[in-house]
């Protein structure tokens, strides 16, 4: 059994306590308009351009047996129906230009990359996010129960959407969980996520219930979609109800827009700026002043 990955972090420490290991899952089941890492999307491999390491050579355009492949001007126009991800065109590009995103690992491929760093620990542990890690349930299991094997601290953070079974069965395992509140507004929530927030309420409910001094949430905080204060006090009272404290504050930034070209993605957020120190300071305020835990940056 394998799992999709398409990164592994190490010596992370936004994702969780301490100093960690972050491994992301490909595959997501949201399409966040601000999705900060939209290689992780997509449920295949995917192949990403470097426009600046391109030399317009076009060995990956002869030797592409689909015919998928055409380069112009140093831009490369891959056709997703004809390719078939051999990664013939990663492999053979000279200086890099073309890479690939998505590899498959075994569990325990993954875990020698995480015991390497072992020693390091002590506070931190193993953070498994994605993409949605939920996704791929099986493999997430089975990685789960060798690290809790290693005596590793582990993380998972979440969407919530998904099945409560799931989440339950890994919350034997897991120390801590990050899970994702980003809109409370159902509408708004399918408008800018693609899905509805309807089981991600309920899940985040049902886990409030057997587990909620390892819920930390995250709010990703993005101007004029859900920084007003309508959605900031309808969260404020749906984590009280469920007597959740603990908040991570995530600011929007625009460091993503570059990806979104290289994988010939359309951002269209363009438009959205990053906000000031001063708005974060003040939604940081509200939080605090209704007796919530409120850290910025997670």
């Amino acid at each position: 059994m394998k799992g999709l990955i398409f990164d592994i972090k190490k010596y992370s420490i936004h994702d969780g306590e301490g100093i960690r290991t972050t491994v992301f899952f490909k595959g997501c089941p949201l399409n966040c308009l601000w999705c900060h890492n939209p290689e992780s999307q997509s449920f295949k491999t995917q192949i990403i351009h470097y426009s600046d390491k391109c030399i317009n050579c076009k060995t990956c355009e002869i030797v592409c047996k689909k015919h998928a492949i055409k380069v112009i001007d140093k831009k490369v126009y891959i056709d997703n129906f004809s390719c078939d991800l051999c990664i013939d065109c990663t492999k053979s590009c000279p200086t890099g230009a073309l890479s690939s995103i998505g590899t498959l690992y075994s569990v325990d491929e993954i875990l020698d990359e995480i015991l390497k760093d072992k020693i390091f620990y002590t506070n931190g542990g193993v953070t498994i996010s994605g993409g949605e890690p939920f996704l791929q349930i099986n493999f997430l299991m089975a990685l789960l129960k060798k690290l809790k094997e290693n005596h590793i601290h582990i993380a998972i953070d979440t969407c919530g959407y998904t099945k409560f079974s799931n989440i339950k069965n890994a919350a034997v395992y897991a120390d801590q969980f990050l899970y994702d509140l980003k809109i409370m507004d159902p509408v708004l929530h399918i408008k800018y996520t693609g899905v509805s927030n309807e089981i991600i309420l309920e899940n985040l409910e049902k886990l409030s219930n057997i587990a909620r001094d390892k819920i930390n949430i995250r709010l990703p905080i993005i101007p004029t979609i859900n920084d007003n204060l309508d959605n900031l006090s309808q969260t404020a009272n749906f984590l009280k109800k469920l007597k959740i404290s603990k908040i991570d504050i995530l600011a929007y930034h625009n460091f993503m827009v570059d990806k979104y070209k290289r994988l010939n993605m359309d951002f269209k957020l363009k438009h959205i700026k990053k906000p000031k120190d001063e708005e974060i300071n003040s939604i940081v305020n509200f939080f605090r002043s209704q007796d919530f835990t409120v850290e910025v940056g997670g």
